[in-house]
């Protein structure tokens, strides 16, 4: 049995391989549990030539209990690669013809009495933790401005100028930054933008005097962020769901 835990033919090959994605910078879990996977299939399968049977074998195995995601794949292709790399030049490849066609994500949208009952149950959460009146501000904010689950977390209070009526969502997705303005009114169509569809984005970088000096993101090599201009938002109603990001 190798350090890994490995145990078929292939335990030192498979040791070789993950030392050397390690001294890559590669070292994550889910490459060695499912290379640990193919390796117990292949000791209990008395499988000892890394041929086109023992890999789709395996592969296929693993699509029986596997869900629609195949990125896993990258791993046992990846290992036949460094194998023929490194002189096994009989060993397969996984072709592509197994990879999983790409399925968009389709959102859920929800109705006017299922947000009145989710915000419902969120007033009424049974727990023991700051929690239990949290959500319902957390959530109230995310349905009123727009915000996703990830900014609203990220929120802290140098971020809310109560006083201008602003709130400020720093290197959010695709290392933007933009300011929004909640109004006190409520309607059913969509927030307006204040500037022209076809004006451009201000840019602007931390220290640059625009007004708007956002903090600058903690990792190097990253560009400095750009507002989308002042969007104004409306707050939560029971006319219809809330203006969701993705």
């Amino acid at each position: 049995m190798s350090g890994r835990g490995f145990t078929s033919v292939f335990a030192a090959d498979l040791d070789a391989y993950l030392a050397f994605k390690q001294s890559m910078g590669f070292s994550g879990n889910s490459r060695i549990w499912y290379l640990r996977s193919f390796d117990a299939w292949c000791s209990q399968h008395g499988r000892t030539v890394f041929d086109q049977d023992t890999v789709e074998g395996w592969v296929s195995a693993r699509l029986e209990s596997s869900g629609r995601y195949r990125s896993w794949m990258s791993y046992i292709r990846d290992f036949g690669r460094w194998l023929q790399a490194t002189g096994a030049s009989d060993a397969c490849v996984l072709s592509d013809r197994w990879k999983a066609s790409f399925v968009p994500p389709r959102p859920y949208l929800l109705s006017s009495r299922q947000i009145e009952l989710f915000f419902a149950a969120a007033a009424a959460l049974k727990a023991q933790s700051p929690w239990r009146w949290q959500a319902v501000a957390f959530f109230t904010l995310m349905h009123s401005c727009g915000l996703r689950t990830g900014e609203t977390r990220a929120l802290q209070a140098g971020h809310i100028d109560v006083g201008a009526g602003h709130i400020d969502v720093v290197w959010s997705k695709g290392n933007r930054s933009r300011r929004l303005s909640p109004r006190e009114r409520r309607s059913s169509s969509p927030p307006p933008v204040t500037r022209s569809p076809r004006q451009r984005p201000e840019r602007c970088s931390p220290g640059s005097g625009t007004g708007r000096d956002w903090p600058a993101r903690p990792a190097a090599g990253r560009r400095g962020p750009t507002t989308s201009g002042t969007i104004l938002l409306t707050p939560a109603s029971s006319d219809g769901p809330g203006r969701a990001r993705t």
